[in-house]
């Protein structure tokens, strides 16, 4: 497994996907890689983000021009990039199967054709593998327990949607 971090200024969640997939088009990554947020604290508080390859490789050096073309430094040693290669925390951005997730599928699909191991209801509910799930075109799971949990809420006609939102806006309007 070969791992690398990217830091630099982000801010949001939404500017951190950008970033991501902007990078996994580029350098391209190879099938059975991983693209992960994480909310970091020091040395600046704001979002990493982490690149995880199945198997051996020149992440690090190859990553270093793209990282620089958008502002971003590459790190590695970080408790957050520790993480993400024990796949114990990160949300998940690019995984094994999300550059194909069409707008609608059945959980048991989802668990097919993508690395999501798992889903649960807001509170904890599991779901019927054969409940639908209209994507958004945005699954954003997180790593739990050594698997990608995808955590949903209930829509209509008893279907589910993911429970991130695409463009969350800020509450109050910017009062």
């Amino acid at each position: 497994m070969t791992a690398a971090g990217l830091t630099g200024g982000i801010t949001t969640l939404q500017r951190a996907d950008h970033l991501l997939r902007r990078l996994a088009e580029r350098l391209p990554l190879p099938a059975g890689a991983f693209a992960t947020t994480h909310l970091v604290r020091d040395p600046d508080p704001g979002v990493a983000l982490a690149l995880v390859l199945p198997g051996p490789g020149p992440l690090p050096g190859t990553l270093a021009g793209a990282a620089a073309g958008e502002g971003l430094a590459v790190v590695t040693g970080t408790p957050w990039l520790a993480d993400a290669e024990r796949r114990a925390a990160g949300r998940a951005v690019v995984f094994p199967g999300s550059e194909a997730l069409p707008d609608s599928l059945t959980l048991a699909d989802l668990y097919a054709t993508t690395a999501v191991g798992r889903a649960e209801v807001l509170g904890g509910t599991v779901p019927d593998p054969g409940a639908y799930l209209d994507t958004c075109g945005h699954v954003r799971p997180q790593w739990e327990g050594g698997e990608l949990l995808l955590r949903l809420m209930p829509s209509r006609g008893g279907r589910y949607v993911p429970f991130e939102i695409p463009d969350p806006h800020p509450c109050c309007g910017g009062h």
